[in-house]
């Protein structure tokens, strides 16, 4: 058995649901066109849709009617979601009863029937799958005094999962847009926005020599970008379906893991990757006995990584230190089951190929994908690694407690065949408390265990880089030797409003870079002034100890106010 396990199973599902697929697309109310080419355009599954974007309001208030019971066969391990999938888990929840239960339920149930409003009309074939809409328009200050931390790759960082948004001590200015547009089989998507980022300090010279033992590379490797103003383009893409199948080429961001953090594998915190990516958007069943494993979703891309700094070749490392030129690739594939509705369990896998002194062809390709085994100099199929996750609504305490784990195995063959040597990151979510309905609960924890050298999980020994896009962390924010846990508790007023608090602590094992550890706490608060209005504000209160950063503790305060207006018109 080798790291090619959750490769060869998503190749067979593939192969085995293929002849079945057609068989699968019917929609849930008939369709009233009769014209041949309107039936088509107005199938559900001939429909393409945008993704909702991972910062969204909708994944919380549907991870919270999936713990309550309301909504069966949506993946929690596996987004973003189109909008259309979003409007079929709608659909299933009101099945479920979720319009007449209990009013913390209708509340959720009523914001996103609101914001999914088109796409539920056309699952109901009532509307052609046409138009063109400003999705949002935003401008967020974030003012941090004290220094933060910026390095999640050798250090931590002090805000995560946030597209690779740079920031420093000071002003940090963003703003920006998004429009989306449909036309039937196809859909385009852009959001982009203009970045003015304060600078941070610089690093020491005694971190800068142990970055560079640690990393084994000549010179220490530059931490990510601050100090810049700049635009960026962050999701933007073009898709095209054909039986609930879509392809989608563009910057996009995955979150492949069930951690309301981030995951293990896959994360929105670095800057989108440019990428390929095939997505089966609806899930699906396999005929005879094979449906016994329930429904199915499955994704695959290949994409570009960017700011990759050091590759290791038989005669080189790197190229002038700062910069590669090819710059790396990357692949990866996610399978995700439910066999219960109560169950989901996924296999994930991705790849870095590619790069000086290892040239793309469709071999070296084909190896990174389906290689069994290790290969010396130019056969190398690339710096490989495997995640496992898990959901499981308890038994008894069904519409009370969720339990999830996300396991990581960086070079082993599956997180599960080694667990002494894989990162693994329990929780437990609880969408309400006795006597509190709008009250839930959240905490999470991840241990990384010591492995071959300190620092080793993300790092490999030709792509010194490491798992890095736009020299930002794509993984966990407990970085490469941290373990930790994070709380959160939130007030749900309703589905848009919130207002919510956490604690979070890591600690880095003073084998590496001499260790450290972060602890802060934040308020975060989410309201609709109007309904095409929103304000969003927080504050974090953060001390760390990095000894190669500071000789004393520090401290800072990060404070941010967003405002987004999201208008209602579209065109069509």
């Amino acid at each position: 058995m080798r790291c090619c396990l959750t490769w060869s199973l998503v190749v067979l599902v593939m192969h085995l649901c293929l002849p079945c697929l057609r068989a699968q697309q019917t929609s849930s109310v008939p369709l009233q066109a009769t014209d041949p080419a309107e039936d088509k355009q107005r199938s559900p599954g001939n429909m393409a849709s945008t993704y909702v974007p991972l910062d969204s309001w909708v994944y919380p208030a549907f991870e919270r009617m999936a713990a309550l019971g309301y909504v069966q066969t949506g993946f929690v391990g596996l987004r973003p979601w189109t909008r259309m999938e979003c409007a079929r888990q709608l659909m299933e929840a009101e099945d479920l009863g979720a319009g007449e239960a209990e009013p913390s339920v209708q509340q959720l149930y009523r914001g996103l029937s609101s914001e999914f409003a088109h796409e539920l009309e056309r699952l109901e074939g009532s509307s052609p799958n046409k138009g063109v809409q400003l999705e949002s328009a935003y401008t967020r200050f974030t003012g941090i005094s004290g220094q933060p931390l910026i390095d999640g790759y050798h250090f931590a960082q002090t805000l995560t999962s946030d597209f690779g948004r740079p920031y420093g001590e000071g002003t940090n200015w963003y703003a920006g847009g998004a429009t989306r547009a449909v036309a039937g089989p196809f859909a385009f998507y852009v959001r982009a926005e203009y970045q003015d980022s304060a600078p941070s300090p610089v690093v020491p010279p005694a971190a800068q020599n142990a970055i560079a033992q640690a990393d084994f590379t000549p010179t220490a490797a530059a931490g990510p970008v601050t100090g810049e103003a700049r635009g960026r383009l962050l999701d933007a893409y073009a898709s095209v379906v054909f039986k609930n199948n879509q392809l989608s080429f563009g910057r996009q961001s995955l979150w492949w893991g069930p951690s309301y953090s981030s995951p293990l594998l896959f994360s929105d915190n670095p800057l989108p990757i440019p990428m390929l990516r095939y997505d089966r958007v609806k899930p699906f069943k396999l005929p005879w006995f094979l449906g016994v494993v329930g429904p199915i979703r499955m994704q695959f891309f290949v994409g570009q990584l960017s700011g990759q700094q050091f590759v290791k070749t038989s005669t080189v490392i790197g190229q002038s230190g700062r910069s590669l030129n090819p710059q790396p690739f990357i692949n990866g594939a996610k399978i995700s089951f439910k066999p219960l509705p109560d169950l989901e369990f996924s296999l994930s896998k991705t790849t870095i190929f590619g790069g000086p002194g290892f040239p793309v062809t469709w071999n070296s390709f084909w190896r990174s994908v389906f290689s069994t085994g290790e290969a010396p100099g130019s056969n190398d199929p690339g710096d490989r690694r495997a995640a496992f996750d898990v959901q499981y609504r308890i038994p008894g305490l069904r519409n009370w407690l969720t339990f999830y784990c996300d396991a990581f195995a960086d070079d082993e063959v599956f997180p599960l065949a080694q667990p002494n040597h894989s990162v693994w990151a329990p929780g437990i979510y609880l969408p309400k408390l006795p006597h509190l309905p709008k009250v839930d609960f959240r905490a999470e924890g991840s241990v990384t265990p010591e492995r071959l050298f300190p620092g080793f999980f993300y790092f490999n020994v030709h792509y010194l880089s490491g798992y890095t896009n736009d020299r930002q962390l794509i993984g966990t924010w407990t970085g490469r030797q941290g373990s930790g846990f994070q709380v959160w508790s939130t007030y749900w007023i309703s589905a848009r409003n919130k207002i919510q608090a956490s604690y979070r602590g890591m600690w880095v094992d003073h084998s590496f870079l001499q260790g450290g550890w972060v602890k802060d706490a934040s308020v975060l608060t989410e309201f609709s002034i109007r309904p095409e209005i929103s304000l969003q504000a927080s504050v974090q209160y953060e001390r760390w100890s990095f000894p190669l950063l500071s000789t004393t503790k520090m401290t800072n305060l990060a404070s941010s106010v967003q405002i987004t207006y999201s208008p209602t018109w579209r065109r069509r």
